[in-house]
């Protein structure tokens, strides 16, 4: 569903935007950000629709070295944990349900149909420390705290770094 997560990039920033309380200059960087994902290896998106409207979506891709999320979860990650875990992985990206369709099953369904038949044999993904409902979505659906103190910045504010088996 690339192509379709690209016609609605415009839609799906306004989404992030209000999410997060955005700048007009910070979402039009986010909107850059997510072009440049859609090139990105084994892409994958899905879209929550109701008629026309954009009630939710989910991407990632297989991540690897070079590119800037990996490389900081590389330098945070126990050496230990590396060649398990950031090898040949999934980064799940993004999940982001509209506030009015919470609680419906959407993030759920969102998650694993981005899931569904990877070639991948892990995934991995940040998630704010105190966003209990997503914490809570994941745990459910088997992802595990493998860091409890990411930071992308000194003094930034708390990420965990979860990852989850996949069935290959």
């Amino acid at each position: 569903m690339p192509d379709a997560f690209a016609q609605r990039l415009p839609e799906i920033i306004r989404l992030y935007a209000a999410e997060y309380r955005l700048s007009p200059e910070a979402a039009r960087e986010r909107k850059e950000i997510m072009r440049r994902h859609l090139g990105r290896r084994r892409f994958a998106a899905y879209l929550a629709l109701e008629g026309d409207a954009l009630l939710g979506f989910a991407y990632g891709y297989a991540g690897g070295p070079g590119e800037y999320w990996y490389d900081l979860v590389y330098q945070a990650m126990p050496l230990a944990m590396r060649a398990e875990w950031l090898a040949e992985h999934f980064e799940f990206v993004e999940l982001l349900v509209a506030p009015a369709y919470r609680g419906r099953g959407l993030g759920g369904e969102l998650h694993d149909r981005l899931l569904e038949d990877r070639p991948e044999p892990v995934a991995l993904l940040t998630v704010r420390a105190e966003n209990a409902p997503a914490l809570g979505l994941y745990r459910k659906r088997g992802w595990q705290v493998l860091q409890g103190d990411f930071r992308f910045s000194p003094g930034g504010e708390r990420f965990f770094v979860m990852g989850k088996r996949l069935s290959v």
